[in-house]
């Protein structure tokens, strides 16, 4: 046959499976059509295309022995069709990044990127091992060796077990590879050839015929299988792996020999990008989503298109790869050192990895320590109870999470990187990193026995409070801190001295400082739905979860999370939010103020109105697994009375052992923790966002806030200037804190002297006034500060088994004791005022003294405290009510239109929405079992369907959310509405 001729038959025979290749970007694979003989057809299809293809393959290598290098530059040839394709996948459809899919760029064969692509790498680089194989066999011999092999890869293909799952990387290709080596090398007789021919003509209708039957066939389970969890493969006949798919190919290749030979391994590698068109998951993934080519109706000549389009992009990545990539000096001397073909060559390369490894030994030991580093911070935050949990984290770790590890290895290299460009100081640029996961992992395992939470990244401000910190993490464990500092310090001075390793600075050094530096400010978009960011970290699998911290951490560990919540989101948009929107409301609840009026006679502005934060005051008797002897005093004797004659009943918390800022910010501003996106701190992460932000204190002529602590917790002082406040007394402040007085070894003031400090603003104005009273007395730790105490030996119960936790938890009770003495003095002298005072009492949450475990068991119970409203005998006599219709459990946000119906108060517009929140909804907190949304509760303490709202509630419900939302992430429309909130 002329050579032209030929050359043109190839011609045609390559853009053929260019094209078969190609057409398998529609998504045969993702396609499930209802008729199984089309199914199969499809199936045979694929599987010939992918043995042509390696066949073919194998027989332009078979003339000799070719070097690892044949196998390097096809890699690199894919790689590079990769990383363009990959790129163009992540632009088109950002939501589908996958680190995954990214280390497969660099490393297809170990990921299976693509089947048909690592079955060639692998065959390539075997090819000089089984040539040799073949060299020393005859053509019987190797055609039984290699029959015996196909024969066996078909049994062990046979089922879905863990052996088979080896063909994902291609490994059996490798067999078809040699099938056409040996073809190459051989010329099989015409009698030979005819009967292969025939047998294909024979057995190609029953594979066809045999799986169409086998396809809808459910295998019983043997024992065998069963114990194996094994199933039938009932494709296993049109498999590539099948010896009659193969025996087809082989027969063809055979009968088209000598068309088939001669074809350059330049041109074969314009199959390469193809491939990778056409066979990878993401590939798939990309026509199916972006272009809705899943065999759907569509165009045709959008397909004829795609596929030609795809076609030109093969030849110009392969022409500018072997014109451009494989000319340069770099690449050509890259691609010699694989410039061998047997064991030594490879032992060689061996070596020169391990030399590679030795050169940058340190950098790769930090990288394996700081790895170590970011598992400390999964572990911090577990209950690991044995050495099974232990193990199985471990593996979780490693496996569910690796993504996630590698993102905060990735940080920790960035830190690193930044002070060893600066200081070019290897060991203490090491330090930096080490300091900051181990401090990050620490503080959350130490925060999470506290408050069942982790460290935030706007609390880092609160260092400033040093010294009230000590106490809250114990003496010992700040001893043990501070003696790993030492020792740390200690060993960064010996290695600086006798084993420096300082960097010498190059250009390159400061574009690694560059980007490492852009690589730490990236979390500031972690949560931005519109960046690039957002979703790459979605591709390590980063997925916080923000309203529950706890798992999140323990899912992301403690270096991830910490970044997590750098920059938090605040509230979901609520549909339908706009200027107009707000407004509307605006109106609406104006008319509801005035109806609500009518009934109103007093005026807010001349009530004196005392919210009393009472620090995690809850009732002891009500701790789950505790009892208080009969033999002692009732800790709550006179607030239990009163609670009896008044407004009272439980408050629904949204934190557990802290978060008092929180409870702070619903009280003062009516809004709800349930309606944020995240476990955020609103005084600084919210307010900060506007110059004014409206509370209760704004209807009032003064507004004050009481402190008898630091004042700098949560932003206070900031806050309260951005609440207009005209006074915070604080410890410290030019406003003094008088009649100090602790009792017995407690660090903290006592009740009494925040009530005596509440007494004198009282009385140092004749008008009405706002005062916020935030007391410290019973704030964690619980020491055994009160001598005697009665309690010690009069309390029990399955949750104080533990002598230590019996003990906090008797300081605790003698603590409401005391409390409940104060309160009892204060409700006395401001009985003797005369002009109308209402006091707000709600303790901001449970102390953290007994088992966390039992918050799963009575979430609702353990996020339930203490509250009253009093109002004194003059403003009783002047309008207020003694008592409104009682409600058990309210929302902390519901104190503001609570204290106005019993002080017989004017409402606004924005109190009037308040008002019907409070009336017409159940209670309202966080999502105590879930990381959805908000709870609704009952007066009987059980959970409401939002479901079973009426159409009226949930049109309430939008109201309340679009006005918080305005005041949380919107535009603060309402502020402009005079009217609205004063």
């Amino acid at each position: 046959m002329k050579s032209a001729l030929r050359k043109t038959i190839q011609w045609i025979l390559l853009l053929c499976l260019l094209l078969g290749i190609l057409i398998q970007t529609l998504g045969f694979w993702n396609y499930n059509p209802t008729s199984v003989s089309t199914k199969t057809r499809i199936g045979m299809v694929i599987s010939l295309i992918q043995l042509i293809v390696v066949v073919w393959y194998g027989m332009s290598y078979g003339n000799k022995e070719y070097s690892f290098k044949e196998a390097v530059k096809n890699w690199l040839e894919g790689v590079v069709t990769l990383i363009i394709f990959y790129l163009v996948f992540v632009i088109s459809l950002p939501q589908f990044f996958s680190a995954w899919n990214l280390w497969g760029i660099f490393f297809p064969v170990l990921t299976s990127t693509s089947a048909l692509f690592s079955g060639i790498i692998i065959s390539l680089f075997f090819q000089p091992f089984i040539f040799r194989l073949q060299e020393k066999l005859n053509t019987k011999q190797n055609v039984l060796l290699l029959t015996a092999i196909t024969v066996l890869i078909f049994a062990l293909s046979a089922g879905n077990s863990l052996l088979t799952s080896y063909s994902i990387f291609g490994l059996y290709l490798a067999v078809p590879f040699a099938w056409g080596m040996l073809i190459s090398k051989i010329k099989a007789s015409k009698k030979v050839v005819l009967g292969l021919v025939v047998a294909t003509i024979i057995l190609l209708p029953a594979v066809y015929y045999l799986t169409i039957k086998l396809m809808p066939i459910q295998t019983p389970q043997g024992f065998i299988f069963s114990q194996m969890n094994m199933s039938w493969n009932t494709s296993l006949l049109m498999a590539p792996s099948s010896p009659l798919m193969i025996l087809f190919v082989v027969a063809g290749a055979l009968l088209f020999r000598s068309l088939m030979l001669g074809v350059s391994h330049r041109v074969f590698s314009i199959l390469i990008p193809a491939i990778i068109f056409g066979t990878t998951s993401y590939g798939m993934s990309l026509w199916k989503e972006k272009l809705q080519l899943l065999l759907a109706p569509v165009s045709k000549k959008v397909t004829v298109l795609l596929i030609l389009s795809l076609l030109v992009a093969s030849f110009i990545i392969n022409f500018v790869f072997v014109k451009f990539f494989l000319s340069n000096k770099r690449a050509q001397k890259f691609l010699n050192k694989f410039d061998e073909n047997n064991l030594d060559g490879l032992i060689k390369l061996l070596e020169a990895g391990v030399d590679f490894l030795k050169r940058h030994s340190k950098s790769i030991i930090l990288f394996a320590f700081l790895m170590f580093l970011s598992v400390i911070g999964f572990y911090t935050v577990r209950d690991i109870q044995s050495a099974s949990d232990f193990w199985v984290a471990l593996v979780f770790i490693f496996t569910s999470k690796f993504g996630t590890l590698v993102l905060s290895l990735i940080f920790l290299f960035a830190i690193y990187e930044i002070f060893y460009v600066i200081t070019t100081r290897f060991w203490v640029s090491a330090s930096i990193p080490t300091v900051l996961a181990l401090g990050i992992a620490i503080a959350d395992g130490i925060k999470m026995d506290l408050r069942e939470e982790p460290v935030y990244p706007n609390e880092i401000s609160e260092i400033v409070n040093w010294k009230t910190l000590i106490p809250m993490i114990g003496v010992q464990t700040l001893i043990y801190i501070l003696v790993g500092i030492a020792l740390l310090i200690a060993i960064i001075v010996y290695l600086e001295l006798k084993h420096p390793h300082n960097l010498r600075r190059k250009k390159k050094s400061w574009l690694v400082l560059i980007g490492s530096l852009l690589i730490l400010i990236t979390p500031v978009w972690f949560n931005d739905e519109n960046s690039a960011i957002y979703y790459i970290s979605k591709g390590f699998d980063n997925n916080p979860d923000f309203r529950n911290p706890p798992d999140s951490t323990a899912n992301n560990g403690a270096v991830l999370t910490f970044l997590d919540f750098i920059k938090v989101p605040i509230m979901e948009k609520v549909d339908g939010y706009s200027e107009h929107a707000i407004k509307q409301i605006t109106k609406k609840y104006e008319k509801e103020a005035i109806a609500i009026n009518k009934t109103r006679k007093n005026k807010l502005s001349d009530q004196t109105i005392v919210f009393n934060l009472s620090e995690s005051f809850v009732d002891p008797k009500e701790f789950p697994g505790v009892k208080i002897s009969d033999n002692v005093r009732d800790p709550m004797k006179y607030i239990r009375s009163l609670m009896s004659q008044t407004t009272s009943g439980k408050m629904l918390s949204a934190g557990y052992g802290g978060g008092t800022g929180n409870m702070e910010y619903e009280s003062l501003t009516g809004f709800n923790m349930g309606n944020f996106s995240s476990a955020l701190t609103p005084y600084t992460q919210v307010t900060s966002r506007y110059n004014f932000y409206p509370t209760i204190g704004m209807n009032f002529p003064y507004s004050s806030a009481i402190h008898p602590f630091n004042g700098t917790y949560y932003g206070r002082i900031d806050n309260y200037r951005r609440f207009k406040f005209n006074k915070f007394a604080y410890l410290g402040s030019k406003y003094k804190i008088y009649d100090k007085k602790s009792l017995g070894t407690s660090p903290y003031l006592s009740d009494e002297t925040a009530y005596q400090n509440g007494l004198r603003q009282i009385k140092s104005r004749k008008n009405g006034q706002f005062i916020n009273l935030i007391s410290m007395q019973n704030h964690m730790p619980y020491g055994d500060y009160y001598s005697p105490n009665e309690y010690k030996d009069n309390v029990s119960g399955s949750s104080l088994a533990d002598d230590n936790v019996k003990t906090s938890f008797a300081a605790y009770t003698k603590g409401v004791e005391y409390t409940d003495k104060a309160v009892k003095k204060f409700i006395k002298e401001i009985d003797e005022i005369n002009k109308p005072i209402t006091l707000v009492f709600y303790g901001d949450h449970y102390p953290s003294i007994i088992d966390q475990s039992l918050l799963s068991k009575y979430p609702i119970k353990m996020h339930s405290t203490t509250y009253f409203i009093y109002s004194n005998k003059y403003a009783r006599e002047h309008g207020a009510k003694n008592k409104i219709v009682p409600d058990k459990y309210i929302a902390t946000s519901s104190f503001i239109p609570m204290a106005l119906e019993q002080t017989n108060s004017k409402v606004t517009a924005y109190q009037a929405l308040l008002t019907r929140i409070y009336k017409d909804l159940p209670a309202m907190t966080i999502n105590y079992s879930s990381s959805d949304g908000f709870e609704l509760v009952d007066q009987n303490g059980k959970k409401v369907s939002e479901k079973k709202l009426t159409k009226k509630q949930k049109e309430l419900l939008k109201d309340y959310q679009l006005i918080q939302y305005d005041m949380s992430a919107g535009k603060g429309y309402t502020l402009d509405v005079k009217s609205f909130y004063k």
